[in-house]
């Protein structure tokens, strides 16, 4: 059934607020006259709500002499409690900053008419602080905390426990007037609690590798999907949109995060190969093959040559090509595109592979383009990001943005080449040679 509920968890998820978070656990523990503790150790205790988070920290400062069941224990404990909540409140987003790419898929998601839910074991007050700061609290339909109240007054249960998310199904229903049952829905999580919530409740699940949770755990708990973050679902929306359900090939992408071609991207280059007779294909990054097989499957005339670094992913490749029926039309080659030899000419050119070497791809592989042939490349918006740097903190990230805008600068200003950007999937230029003008005739040769 078709994904329309989009239930996410908030730290490791939504944001990175671990030096918050730690920072507001140990002005709490000195406070109270207890040794501070490391940041990698309060990451560890994050999950299972404020009180556990404090619990652990206070049983790892004291190592393990806090007695949380005396009178004494209780009575601090609780001042402890009431102290960081304070604190926190006043400090949650003085270093936490949105994951990745967050901002643009709420922002996709919400354009797409889905609804977007939080779920976390954070104080519902804390998370509308920080959402409101981070400048994303528009986008979400429902927020759902340990100090939400049902529809009887009582508190809902946290995660692991299903309640949060049979509770945010029924005021999604009842507010929209929607019919959605647990099989509309899939959640995002960074820890193991995520994901037993979501098979509790039945519906479809996501980890998030990158989070703060423990990912020994978090993969233990074999979640349907996999991502380094979860705005790499960015890709897949449309898949997950289909009344019929995810294909296998699919399935496999989204479980091991092979990057595909979305949709729209998909559909354009697909209608191109229609409308301009395009025979020969020459595709710089097969992954496991999707965009090839689609490709071929236009016409029985259209051959695909494509080249894949990683093994794993070109060994899938070449069951799927395989298992469509394809092999004599598609030319699987492992190897580094930057040093491989290939040969021919080609009618259309799909740059899809290490963003940081497109510019070297196009150099290498533009000779071998035929007459009127075209040059395309994808993900040139990278989540949104290369219009808007603001939506990443993340230095590798960045580094990689500015080489794309880079590459985008390179095409605009290319002599021999003329290109068209189209805002589709995650972004696509056309190039093409440039046609020689009357006064240029004679020094041009074309």
């Amino acid at each position: 059934m078709a994904i329309e509920l989009y239930i996410f968890d908030c730290d490791g998820v939504i944001i990175n607020s671990a030096e918050d978070i730690a920072s507001a656990v140990n002005v709490s523990l000195k406070k109270f006259g207890y040794w501070q503790i490391p940041l990698y150790k309060v990451v560890e205790f994050v999950g299972d709500g404020t009180e556990k988070l404090l619990l652990r920290a206070l049983d790892f400062s004291t190592k393990g002499k806090f007695n949380a069941e005396s009178a004494y224990g209780k009575e601090s404990f609780s001042k402890i409690l009431a102290f960081y909540l304070e604190y926190y409140y006043s400090h949650a987003v003085e270093k936490t900053c949105l994951y990745a790419g967050i901002k643009e898929l709420l922002k996709i998601l919400k354009e797409k008419g889905k609804k977007v839910c939080l779920l976390t074991n954070k104080p519902e007050k804390i998370a509308e602080v920080i959402l409101k700061k981070l400048e994303v609290f528009e986008y979400f339909d429902l927020i759902t905390g340990p100090d939400t109240l049902d529809e009887n007054g009582m508190k809902i249960p946290k995660k692991p426990e299903p309640d949060g998310l049979l509770y945010t199904l029924r005021k999604i229903n009842s507010r929209f007037g929607t019919c959605f049952t647990e099989k509309n829905a899939v959640i995002f999580g960074d820890s193991a609690q995520d994901i037993l919530a979501g098979k509790a409740f039945g519906c479809k699940t996501i980890a998030c590798r990158g989070g703060l949770g423990n990912k020994e755990l978090l993969l233990a708990e074999n979640p349907d999907f996999c991502f380094s973050v979860a705005s790499e679902v960015e890709k897949f929306i449309d898949v997950l949109s289909k009344d019929d359900g995810v294909s296998e090939m699919e399935k496999y992408a989204m479980k091991n995060e092979v990057p595909v071609l979305q949709d729209a991207g998909s559909d354009f280059i697909a209608e191109y190969i229609k409308n301009h007779e395009i025979k020969n294909i020459l595709e710089i990054g097969t992954a496991i093959g999707t965009s090839s097989i689609r490709f071929a499957k236009i016409r029985d005339d259209i051959h695909v040559t494509t080249i894949e670094i990683d093994e794993k992913r070109y060994a899938q490749a070449v069951k799927n090509v395989e298992a469509e029926g394809l092999k004599e039309r598609i030319t699987l080659i492992f190897g580094d595109a930057l040093t491989a030899r290939i040969q021919g000419k080609f009618d259309l050119i799909f740059i899809d592979a290490a963003k940081a070497q497109y510019i070297n791809f196009f150099n290498r592989y533009s000779p071998l383009l035929s007459e009127n042939g075209v040059i395309i490349s994808d993900n040139l918006s990278f989540h949104g990001m290369v219009e808007d740097l603001s939506l990443t903190h993340n230095y590798s990230t960045i580094k990689l943005v500015k080489k794309i805008r880079k590459y985008i600068d390179f095409l605009k200003n290319n002599e021999e080449f003329e290109t068209e950007f189209f805002k589709l999937g995650d972004g696509i230029g056309v190039s093409r040679r440039k046609k020689c003008t009357n006064s240029e005739i004679s020094v041009c040769f074309c």
